[in-house]
């Protein structure tokens, strides 16, 4: 029997948008395992570098800040030109995506 879209055979299930008990396990697990070893994780931080020490910032940057909408998207620069600026053209490129968040 084929249901229609959006339909399902229960239609009491486990509502949309909600998580599964192993997605929250999992998610328990992660957050103490961060806890339990951001001294470490930190030291790591300060030993990186350059080029790596960026790339570090950049990807934890994505947690932290909401992303946008696709529509919104502004083109950022490459991690390449990104390095390559001043310090200021840097700053001012952050204000610019923060000013579209």
């Amino acid at each position: 029997m084929q249901y229609k879209k959006g339909q399902s055979g229960n239609p009491t299930g486990r509502p949309k948008g909600a998580t599964s008990k192993i997605s929250a396990e999992q998610r328990d697990y992660l957050r103490n395992y961060i806890l339990t070893n951001r001294k470490k994780f930190e030291k790591e931080l300060e030993n990186m570098k350059g080029k790596n020490y960026v790339q570090m910032y950049l990807t934890l940057m994505q947690y932290i800040l909401p992303k946008p909408a696709t529509a919104e998207l502004k083109e950022v620069p490459k991690l390449e030109e990104f390095i390559a600026m001043t310090i200021e053209e840097r700053q001012n490129t952050i204000e610019e995506i923060r000013a579209t968040l």
